[in-house]
């Protein structure tokens, strides 16, 4: 059998044979009812012997929070049946995160996570009638820290092997002793929050590695405390662990998961042969287990090297545990080599509960083996990580039908690992499709080849469709072109001149009704050139490589502009502005940038992340003198534009949204009535929160078709959207109602909201609803809806979401004196200059507009900063 072998075995017999034939042992039992059998963990009983090992879902916060995925993710887990969850790798410091969305845990983050390991034992609770024990494993990442949108490695010493590998120079700097005695304290403090959130344990992550785990093998870092002799070397691992225990005492358990061969050549890795990397060498390894065995760990998680194959070895890996450049070894060799490293560890310490790993390969006959390591003492539990991402009720059929369904086990395709690599939210994608696959499909479409096919498909029409139909007006064949000619950086610049927010309207524009509605080749060929999913990658290429900054030139015309208002539109008026050489103060009432689209867009639509880093992108290169940021300050009835002018500003942009919901009446509703961006806002600050069993959303607009798939998501039972109009007629983009009729809302169509139904104190308990038709199409052919007497009836509700639109909130008419709204409530501009009836100001976005999409925003401040330099170069100073 070559190395490239896939798993093929027909029975366990013909598995073992073969074990036999390679001259290796795996120890085998088909009773697999002691896997059943409770084990203490220190202080701790542990139900069963089965593990759910930590994997990262790269899917929190940009605060490292856990998200509705990494709930999701926990709560199948919790009812999956395992008697140990060991929760994934989860930052102490923020420098210290391997990705932008790595879980972290301080203060911020703390409820989240009590509300994380609630879920997960709810969930057994209700599905095995037992308590699992919860481990969470803390971690500096330290050569893979990846805290934003680039590599920002922290190494403990330099390696022959891995330092070229991530591009490191030899002169890079290493963690100082200082600094590491430091990082004990985070490692604390996150300690003392696990424990109040209600975790059992946690692990002082020290494999795979990452900075602890890395530390072990720092044979070579001369002159250290941490470095050099075995004592040293281990002392970060010994250190953290003693303090955490003298700080949080009998609160919680200390643990560890370790490294006990590293399968990199000595000097740089530990527990290796110093003649064969091949071979483990576990006598420093077992050394240091007794010496945390005396010190009181409950117990060891044992694995090795990195689990994640070589990517420069040019084959998908089903199993492969070290990174040695020559091909690879049989996948079983390598299985039967990490479970005996925990069986020699395991022996050395016959009491002390070892936590074995590597039997994902091994598919559905992995209980056997499982049951002969646990009945020959080769381990006290067993554990899966991928294995468990596929199937995570795996210890629940072991427990209750004896076996696993081989239809349900990892097919150990990597492609987890890929989604990871191409920095998504990673998952199964093969037995969790309908979640992960889009996901997997969305990485590999950023890959440069991808990208470059993907564009060759435009025709590149003279007078091109898509780009008349971009409120942008971006120039689409051209930066396909030059994107399908291998010219990514003048791809984008074509794209930015345009739209200077590309990435983020890449992900949230209705490119189905806009451009690529346009596009020739739906009717050529198969369908339009997915042009917003190429935007929004190559958007993300350009951030990273830094071509997305805004270059302010030399001369500045020392004009100053006041931009109110941080969201899409206030935004691209304040690039546009500094590009032209002038200076700008950005105002808004939020401390963060980016208006909605932070705020009131789904996360499912529009990534936390993306925006920061685009933003952040947008304007890193600006001088200081050039951009002053005021956030948290806004225009109200205590502070008007006219204060605002009065600070000497040559001219100011209104950027500021709308404030005020439209409600169903004049009459203050019941309690249990939301407008659809407070409720949006709720879900995204709050994205584990649950909604309440009915909710009626009123509205057909895509905020109230996000708001009505959102409560679904959110746990809501039946959602109703009531529109008073046919479907044919809703305003909400076609695809976000097709999302809605699959995510199960129910749309409730020529049915008008009327009113509401309250008790007795007052709260919300339904809606009155009427049913309508639809006039004959007046002069304009828009068809108005008529009330059908007698047709009124109640839905019963517990939340009412009101997205009847938006308006100018009464406080800030009052702030922009001078400035002239319309019959709607919006403010008056210049048609195609957005100049207001005030001289020196101007407004745009969904203060004139009423509210549209991102991309017009964009647009919108785009032009109205090319109006407002015209007229600052030929008006005098202020």
């Amino acid at each position: 059998m070559q190395p490239d072998e896939r798993f093929s075995y027909r029975s366990l017999d013909e598995l073992i044979a073969d074990l036999a034939r390679a001259g290796l042992d795996l120890p085998v039992s088909q009773d697999v009812s002691l896997l059943a059998r409770p084990v203490r963990y220190g202080r701790l009983t542990v139900p069963n012997r089965l593990c759910a090992q930590p994997m990262e879902g790269c899917d929190g916060t940009a605060r490292g929070a856990p998200t509705d995925l990494t709930v999701r993710r926990y709560k199948r887990l919790g009812a999956g049946g395992a008697g140990l969850i060991w929760f994934e790798a989860t930052a102490v410091a923020a420098e210290g995160r391997a990705n932008p969305r790595q879980l972290w845990l301080h203060e911020e983050t703390a409820d989240a996570f009590r509300r994380l390991v609630d879920v997960a034992r709810e969930a057994a609770h209700e599905s095995m009638g037992h308590n699992p024990v919860c481990v969470l494993q803390l971690t500096h990442s330290g050569r893979y820290s990846r805290p934003v949108d680039k590599p920002a490695p922290i190494i403990a010493h330099h390696s022959a092997v891995l330092d070229g590998h991530h591009g490191l120079p030899p002169d890079y700097p290493l963690i100082a002793d200082e600094q590491l005695d430091a990082l004990q304290e985070d490692f604390v403090g996150a300690a003392v929050l696990a424990a109040q959130a209600g975790f059992d344990a946690v692990d002082v992550k020290s494999c795979h590695r990452y900075l602890i785990s890395e530390l072990l093998a720092s044979f070579r870092r001369e002159g250290s405390r941490y470095g050099g002799s075995y004592e040293n070397r281990t002392r970060m691992l010994r250190e953290t662990a003693a303090a955490i225990r003298k700080r949080v005492g009998d609160r919680i358990e200390v643990t560890c998961r370790l490294n006990a061969y590293d399968a990199i050549e000595y000097p740089y890795g530990w527990g290796v042969d110093r003649d064969d990397v091949r071979r483990p060498d576990l006598a420093e390894p077992i050394r240091l287990v007794g010496e945390l065995a005396r010190d009181g760990f409950g117990g060891v998680n044992i694995t090795v090297a990195n689990p994640y194959y070589n990517p420069h070895v040019n084959r998908p890996a089903d199993w492969m545990i070290a990174d040695w450049p020559d091909p690879p070894e049989r996948p079983l060799e390598g299985v039967a080599r990490i479970i005996h490293v925990a069986r020699d560890v395991q022996r050395a310490y016959p009491d002390l509960p070892i936590v074995g790993s590597g039997y994902t390969w091994l598919r559905h006959y992995m209980p056997a083996f499982a049951a002969g390591s646990v009945a020959g003492g080769w381990a006290s539990i067993v554990g899966l990580g991928r294995g468990a991402l596929a199937y995570p009720d795996f210890a629940k059929d072991i427990l209750r039908n004896g076996e696993l369904d081989p239809y349900k086990v990892c097919v150990c395709c990597s492609s987890c690992t890929q989604v990871m690599r191409d920095g998504g939210r990673t998952g199964c994608v093969v037995r969790d499709s309908d979640v992960y696959g889009p996901i997997f499909r969305e990485g590999r479409d950023q890959s440069t080849a991808r990208l470059r096919q993907l564009a060759a498909r435009c025709r590149r029409c003279i007078s091109p469709t898509c780009t008349r139909l971009c409120p942008a007006g971006v120039d689409v064949p051209g930066f396909l072109g030059a994107l399908a000619d291998g010219e990514e950086h003048k791809a984008y610049d074509i794209l930015r001149e345009a739209n200077c927010l590309p990435g983020i309207c890449g992900s949230v524009c209705p490119a189905d009704v806009q451009c690529q509605s346009g596009c020739i080749q739906s009717v050529l060929a198969d369908g339009p050139v997915p042009i917003a999913a190429i935007q929004r990658n190559l958007s993300l290429r350009a951030i990273e490589a830094g071509w997305a900054a805004v270059e302010a030139p030399a001369a500045c015309t020392d004009r100053r502009v006041a931009v109110v208002g941080a969201g899409p539109a206030g935004l691209a008026a304040a690039w546009q502005l500094i590009r032209r050489g002038h200076r700008v103060a950005i105002l808004d009432r939020a401390r963060q940038p980016g208006g909605k689209l932070a705020a009131v867009i789904p996360r499912r639509r529009l990534d936390e992340q993306l925006i920061r880093a685009e933003i952040d992108a947008l304007f890193a290169a600006v001088p200081s003198d050039r951009i002053a940021w005021r956030l948290g300050e806004a225009l109200d009835a205590g502070r008007t534009l006219d204060h605002l002018m009065a600070e000497g500003f040559d001219a100011a942009v209104l950027a500021l949204g709308l404030t005020d919901g439209n409600g169903l009446s004049d009459e203050p509703p019941p309690q249990g009535v939301l407008v659809a961006s407070r409720f949006l806002r709720q879900l995204n600050r709050n994205p584990d929160h649950s909604c309440p069993r009915r909710v009626a959303v009123i509205g057909g607009g895509n905020s109230a078709i996000d708001a009505a798939t959102c409560a679904r998501r959110h746990g809501a039972l039946d959602v109703y959207a009531i529109y008073r109009r046919s479907f044919a007629e809703m305003p909400a983009w076609p695809k976000e109602r097709e999302e809605a009729l699959q995510a199960g809302v129910h749309l409730l169509v020529l049915a008008q909201a009327i009113g509401y139904v309250a008790d007795a104190t007052g709260r919300l308990t339904g809606v009155r609803v009427a049913r309508t038709k639809l006039s004959e199409p007046d002069e304009s052919g828009r068809r108005v809806p008529v009330l059908i007497p007698g047709s009124e009836f109640v839905v019963e509700a517990d939340l009412a979401v009101e997205a009847l639109g938006e308006v100018v909130g009464r406080g800030l008419t009052e702030a922009l004196a001078g400035v002239e709204l319309t019959a709607d409530g919006l403010v008056r501009v210049g048609c195609g200059t957005f100049r207001t009836t005030r001289s020196g100001v101007w407004a745009v976005g969904d203060l004139v507009n009423g509210g549209t999409t991102v991309v017009r925003a964009v647009a919108e401040g785009m032009a109205a900063a090319g109006d407002i330099d015209a007229h600052l170069r030929r008006a005098p100073a202020v």
